[in-house]
């Protein structure tokens, strides 16, 4: 009894202590799930009201982003994701009072290089870490002159190293060749409301630039610009793209503009009229347009308008930014409503209340058009073959064929033919003279050699070997004896018969009631 009670005792201590621990590992499970850190869940609003002018997105991570705000209606801030915009942390850069950033840059070669500038007055802010930090260069202040400022950025890998471009609101283009430490003028060239530069382009080395005066070119190694002519002057290019070879340019007043050389432009008639454009944005493999009425997407040489949450979307959008390592994602940034994100080349988009964790291997892969095309020109020799069959006339000599119904083969042939071809007057003239050869060929050869190998081979073996048949009942008498030995052999005869782990089962089995038996016989004694 007293074992009995301690026993208790103890299960009553261990469940005791089972239960605290319990408890307590509950309590840590609580504490942890309430102090996890916020980017872990996904902002269900923006982290500030004003509009995203600046934007771009890490060269080897489509999660990684910064964003610039304007200064109104609170003070501007720049911003880093690293959850493709679902949630977003304030760097608290040192920017000045009433800074607005107008453009944001990641080195194309560095991630953690990253620069930002103001559009007000121009000042320049560099982060080192990707966006987590950031710092003022005044170096560039000494290269605007008054009242200018940089509205965008552009860079470029040239003989191993990156390259800087700055567009100015009245300086033309700077340029900066050690990583924004140092700037110099490069605007030979340019005149007038051409030294306003509102976008860049590079396509097979020669870099575009666009301008309140339509657009310039700097051709490789040179140091002055030169205007093309034959691009509409006055126009203000405010976005300018390329993708596959093409070079887009959208305007704020007069549309959407192409080339395929860069000399000669037209005119994209299928864009809506009436719409300004604020930027462009190439998705991998289908362009985009943010613009006053919204964004818009080319497909089939059609522009749609994207719809963002799954609902048609006319926010201003300012900047359009595009992932480089992962096709079809593109960030937008607007007006009122932050970044939204699109995976499936820009045709829609999602807010931040509605992102998603992206996942690479979820996002859609570019759709191929070569299908659509493939079809057509195969389509057209087949349809020329068809009626080019001129074998119809030898359709005269039709009165040929009377004599294959004597043919017995013929018909078994002729089906065959039928089906495969509409001309059935042609291949019915070659059938009789193909038949006649196959018919003796087969049917001698296969009579003969069935008939007499093998009925002469059957008939002279059969019977001896039928004959001695009778033998094997001889072992039957030897196995009728054997019920002749005593049961205890046939029993021992048995036994050998059976599977060796049925033996062993067995022995097993008596074994164990063997122990039984004992601790049964004994258990009386010990009580």
């Amino acid at each position: 009894m007293r074992s009995i009670q301690g026993y208790r005792e103890q299960l009553s201590a261990f469940q005791s202590k089972s239960a605290g621990r319990h408890s307590f590992s509950f309590l840590l499970l609580l504490a942890a799930l309430l102090l996890l850190p916020l980017p872990l869940f996904a902002q269900s609003t923006a982290p500030s009201p004003n509009g995203v002018l600046g934007l771009a997105v890490s060269p080897g991570d489509p999660a990684s982003l910064v964003a610039g705000t304007l200064n109104a209606p609170s003070a501007a801030e720049l911003y880093r994701s690293s959850d493709a915009g679902r949630s977003w942390t304030a760097a608290g850069a040192p920017l000045p009072a009433n800074t607005a950033i107008a453009a944001v840059i990641y080195d194309p070669q560095n991630p953690n290089l990253v620069l930002a500038v103001d559009g007000g007055v121009g000042n320049l802010f560099i982060s080192e870490n990707g966006g987590q930090s950031w710092r003022q260069e005044p170096s560039i202040n000494s290269v605007l002159s008054a009242n200018s400022a940089v509205g965008r950025f552009f860079a470029r890998a040239e003989g191993g190293r990156t390259v800087f471009y700055a567009g100015t609101r009245f300086d033309g283009v700077l340029r900066s060749q050690d990583g924004g430490r140092t700037w110099e003028r490069l605007s030979g060239g340019m005149q007038g409301e051409g030294l306003r530069v509102r976008s860049f382009a590079d396509r097979a080395g020669v870099l575009y630039a666009g301008t309140h005066d339509g657009l310039y070119r700097l051709l490789p190694d040179a140091l002055s610009w030169q205007k093309v002519t034959t691009f509409p002057s006055g126009t203000i290019v405010r976005g300018l793209e390329v993708l596959d070879g093409r070079i887009y340019a959208g305007t704020f007043n007069t549309g959407l503009y192409t080339s395929d050389n860069g000399v000669t432009w037209s005119q994209d008639v299928s864009f809506p009229p009436g719409v300004a454009i604020y930027d462009l944005g190439p998705a991998g493999y289908r362009m985009s347009a943010g613009t006053d009425t919204g964004i818009w997407y080319l497909q089939d040489s059609q522009w749609l308008q994207a719809t963002v949450n799954g609902n048609a979307y006319a926010g201003a959008v300012f900047r359009m930014a595009t992932a480089p390592s992962l096709p079809g994602v593109i960030y937008a940034g607007t007006e009122r409503d932050w970044v939204l994100r699109s995976i499936d080349g820009g045709a829609s988009f999602r807010g931040i209340s509605e992102m998603t964790p992206l996942v690479p291997g979820l996002v859609p892969p570019p759709p191929t058009a070569t299908p659509t095309v493939t079809p057509t020109p195969t389509l057209t020799p087949t349809a020329t073959d068809t009626p080019t069959a001129t074998f119809t006339p030898t359709a005269t000599d039709t009165p040929q064929p009377t004599a294959t119904p004597t043919d017995t083969v013929t018909p078994t042939e002729t089906p065959t033919e039928t089906p495969t071809a509409t001309d059935t007057p042609t291949r019915d003239p070659n059938a009789p003279t193909e038949t006649p050869t196959e018919t003796p060929t087969e049917t001698p050869t296969e009579t003969p050699t069935a008939t007499a190998t093998e009925t002469p081979t059957a008939s002279p073996t059969v019977p001896p070997t039928e004959t001695p048949t009778p033998v094997p009942p001889t072992p039957t008498p030897t196995i009728t004896p054997t019920p002749s030995p005593s049961p205890v052999e046939a029993i021992a005869a048995n036994l050998v018969q059976l599977p060796p782990i049925w033996v062993g089962g067995g022995v097993v089995l008596l074994v164990v009631v063997l122990i039984a038996g004992l601790a049964v016989a004994r258990g009386p004694q010990e009580l």
